[in-house]
């Protein structure tokens, strides 16, 4: 089977998934590959093609994408806008439990567009090993000091389960190692929250911003009038401090606005739907002003 119409489809999932993750500013990394003849026929053996054929299922992850995150709120923030932003087929969204560790999926299906189904159907057309494979495609979420991890995990114990029969410790061990990197991703927020607090309260507001918002800011600095109104205006400050980064990034997320990570374009979309401060107001351009105004406040 050839791969030029689904590399097509993938690449088109994955420039549009790029262009939301770059407008919102967040750290991650993306990945995606599709299926080849032979790892397609592998799985529908695992499987048992008699399971497909009599469930009615079908193979939906032809295509599959993972978006890496540097910080484990991200993962949730990404889960929940792309739920809503794709047609959804099937969620998976594990929830911890107080007496079973295991590593927590977080994978969405979803539907490709009506332009990508149109080339689907067409390859269906061509290639019989399509009979069994469904028009969606798979994106995982995971942090990026899990992925190596998660990548063991696949190819050696994954593919091969019946090399961990009769090695419970073994295998619990691995699980262990997971739970490790899992407190790593706790304490590396905890970090960057305490600083951006002893940088609030030393009044390095671009510091505060960056540590607190953990966003890949452009390199613009933060304007004189600006950090004057900051110096002197501990109350707005304070307000700018305390306002919800996941409250933030996901209204921004779902609000479709597309402007430059910069300091002071953060400081006036959260003046914007949070704090609500005139002199900030006064200091925002005219044009982002505009911008601002058709956005409905989400905080």
């Amino acid at each position: 089977m050839k791969n030029n119409v689904f590399d097509k489809i993938k690449n088109n999932l994955e420039n549009q998934i790029i262009q939301d993750l770059d407008r919102i500013g967040i750290f991650y990394r993306i990945h995606s590959r599709t299926k080849t003849t032979e790892s397609l026929q592998q799985k529908i053996t695992t499987k048992g093609e008699g399971y497909y054929q009599t469930e009615g299922k079908k193979v939906q992850d032809i295509i599959g994408l993972r978006i890496t995150t540097y910080f484990l709120d991200d993962v949730n923030l990404l889960w929940n806008y792309f739920s809503k932003k794709y047609v959804i087929v099937d969620k998976q969204y594990d929830l911890p439990t107080s007496d079973v560790f295991k590593p927590l999926r977080k994978n969405l299906i979803c539907r490709f567009s009506a332009d990508d189904t149109v080339l689907f159907n067409d390859a269906k057309l061509l290639y019989d090993e399509l009979a069994l494979v469904d028009n969606t495609y798979e994106i995982q979420f995971r942090t990026t000091s899990s992925e190596g991890w998660h990548e063991v995990d696949h190819a050696l114990r994954y593919k091969c389960k019946n090399d961990w029969i009769n090695y419970l410790d073994e295998d619990k061990m691995l699980n262990g190692i997971y739970a490790i990197l899992e407190t790593t991703d706790r304490a590396l927020k905890s970090l960057f929250e305490d600083m951006a607090y002893n940088h609030y309260k030393s009044k390095n507001w671009e510091a505060m911003l960056r540590m607190k918002f953990f966003l890949n800011f452009d390199n613009e600095a933060l304007s004189e009038p600006v950090k004057k109104l900051l110096d002197t205006n501990h109350e707005l400050a304070k307000n700018i401090f305390k306002c919800s980064r996941a409250d933030l990034l996901y209204g921004l997320a779902i609000s479709g606005l597309d402007i430059p990570v910069t300091f002071n374009n953060l400081v006036f979309l959260i003046n914007c739907l949070c704090v609500k401060n005139e002199d900030i107001k006064s200091l925002t351009p005219p044009r982002l002003q505009k911008q601002l105004a058709n956005i409905q406040p989400f905080i």
